[in-house]
């Protein structure tokens, strides 16, 4: 008689890690059609190029010349994408479309437009034979130093922003600065947001340096002055380096790049998305700089010429959707979302932040901010107007989104 099978608790251990890396370049002549970087990427790969119809009037037929001289086969769509087409059909048509155009495991997707872009490719490209390449070129300054440069891509779904998504690293990323000079001043703005979300968690200097070029960087689309090239790699390369601390965001919850992230996702979400994001989370650093001088972790100087820039630069630092009650349940959203602790990023003053949890806002501390914010606003819009008056948008030319 053969022996009983013996049922153990655990048969075997299979370690799922995977090492995954890859850069991020500087890359000229992306807008000439002449990137050396870019044609040994796709060197004799099947490719299915992503791109939305703005970007594609601009910059459509130089990446095809380019795909025609070194991509073994390609096929190139143009897709209408905003924050609210950026849902799961868009991204089931990228998936048929690969099927339909055979991308094969040595195939790859590239996505030649903004943040939006790049999410949805990243998810189609992440699903398509359990995961392909793709490479992003951002043309948006958003996309430059933030959503075009993590790990990660997402669609929106029930009304919750960027609810389902995946980790899935690109092959690289290439930047080239020249794309930023057809963009609406009102997109380098939404960028500038995100700048200063770095400047205001790791870096002072960073801050100084923006708010001493602003109105410039602004004017000329981050074309000049000579620091604008610096700017842009400073924050990219900070952001990677928090970024690098837990990329797949498994080691912990806390992560200082969700500053300005905890009430912005319902912000936007509530405004139909006629609240960008860029706008939404300068909405929320304001009221993350207020909750702060509440806490006594950051001083009212600081506060007020955080919140003063964020104005200068004409994104927005109050909202009238902006609630006890909008902020109770994006608290709850965060929560879930960060493994049951809120860890709502607070700034230390300009260049350090901490984490706070759901206790911190209890007995009116973010009631007394938010009653305290249009008052902050308000002191800090008399002031700015002695100033130069800010940059208004321009009455033509074209917008790479």
């Amino acid at each position: 008689m053969p022996a009983p099978f013996e049922r153990e608790p655990g048969i075997a251990r299979l370690e799922c890690t995977r090492a995954r890396a890859f850069d991020i370049a500087f890359a000229q002549g992306l807008t000439s059609g002449d990137s050396t970087a870019l044609a040994a990427a796709i060197a004799g790969r099947r490719v299915i190029a992503v791109s939305t119809p703005t970007v594609d009037g601009l910059y459509g037929d130089t990446l095809r010349q380019l795909l025609e001289t070194h991509s073994a086969q390609f096929c190139f769509s143009v897709v209408r994408l905003d924050e609210r087409r950026k849902q799961l059909p868009v991204v089931q048509r990228l998936c048929r479309l690969a099927a339909e155009f055979r991308l094969d495991r040595r195939g790859v997707f590239v996505a030649l437009g903004g943040g939006i872009c790049s999410d949805v490719v990243t998810v189609a490209a992440s699903m398509v034979r359990r995961g392909v390449d793709h490479i992003r070129i951002p043309t948006t300054l958003i996309g430059q130093i933030d959503a075009g440069i993590g790990v990660k891509g997402a669609v929106n779904l029930a009304g919750q922003k960027s609810f389902v998504g995946t980790f899935h690293p690109p092959a690289a990323v290439f930047i080239d600065p020249r794309f930023l000079a057809t963009l609406p001043v009102a997109r380098i703005r939404q960028g500038l947001s995100e700048i200063l979300k770095m400047a205001l968690i790791r870096d002072a200097a960073l801050f100084e340096l923006v708010e001493e070029d602003a109105s410039t960087l602004l004017a000329k689309r981050f074309q000049e002055p000579a620091t604008a090239r610096r700017i842009v790699s400073r924050a990219i390369s900070l952001m990677v380096e928090e970024l690098a601390r837990n990329p797949f965001e498994d080691q912990t919850f806390e992560r200082l790049v969700d500053m300005g992230h905890t009430f912005s996702p319902q912000l936007e979400a509530r405004s139909g998305f006629k609240l960008s994001h860029g706008e939404a989370v300068a909405v929320d650093m304001a009221l993350s700089c207020v909750i702060a001088v509440e806490l006594g972790l950051m001083s009212t100087h600081a506060a007020r010429r955080f919140i003063a820039l964020l104005e200068r630069v004409g994104l927005p630092v109050g909202s009238r959707l902006l609630s006890a009650e909008l902020c109770r349940e994006a608290m709850a959203c965060a929560t879930a979302h960060r493994g049951g602790n809120l860890n709502l990023v607070l700034p230390c003053g300009i260049g350090q932040a901490t984490f706070v949890g759901n206790d911190a806002l209890e007995g009116g501390v973010l009631e007394r901010a938010l009653a305290r914010l249009p008052r902050f606003a308000a002191a800090i819009s008399l002031e700015n107007a002695a100033r130069p008056p800010r940059l208004q948008e321009p009455l033509h030319g074209s917008a790479a989104f």
